[in-house]
């Protein structure tokens, strides 16, 4: 019993500090969508992950945009699932939470569907999103928006 629990615990607690705390990089050359690999699982080996139904898609900013400020309004929406803040080992097909990635990285995880983040002027920029399950790593097949990219004015 406590084993499992000592699982569970870790396998939170390292989710939580992985997708709640990334800077994004200001390299904007860094882009592109990853590849589908295995994935690690909360237990620490490779294994099989649960599919999803639910599929994800980014709707602002599209390629092309210029933005001007420095800041920018993404917004996601997914279709045959919700967004959920709970954290769970039980893993539902439907349920899951939002990661974004700016410049390939792990910018914040959204427990809604849309989210103000913080950019700089005279930069370029890449981004995705994935829908992951309520623990934190991906579905298989993982569910990863084509990459968009964008502009910020310069200042």
């Amino acid at each position: 019993m406590r084993r499992p629990f000592l699982v569970l615990l870790t396998a939170m607690l390292v989710g939580v500090s992985a997708c709640g705390s990334a800077t994004p990089s200001a390299d904007p050359t860094n882009s592109g969508t990853p590849a589908p690999t295995p994935y690690p699982t909360p237990s620490g080996g490779l294994g099989h992950r649960p599919s999803s139904p639910v599929k994800i898609t980014l709707i602002s900013p599209v390629t092309g945009n210029t933005v001007h400020g420095t800041s920018v309004l993404v917004r996601v929406a997914v279709t045959g699932g919700i967004v959920t803040a709970a954290v769970s080992a039980d893993i539902s097909p439907t349920k899951g939470h939002v990661h974004l990635y700016l410049n390939n990285q792990l910018i914040y995880m959204a427990y809604t569907l849309q989210q103000e983040i913080t950019v700089q002027p005279g930069l370029e920029y890449s981004m995705y999103a994935e829908f992951v399950a309520q623990d934190h790593f991906p579905f298989a097949p993982r569910d990863v928006t084509p990459t968009i990219f964008f502009t910020v004015a310069p200042a």
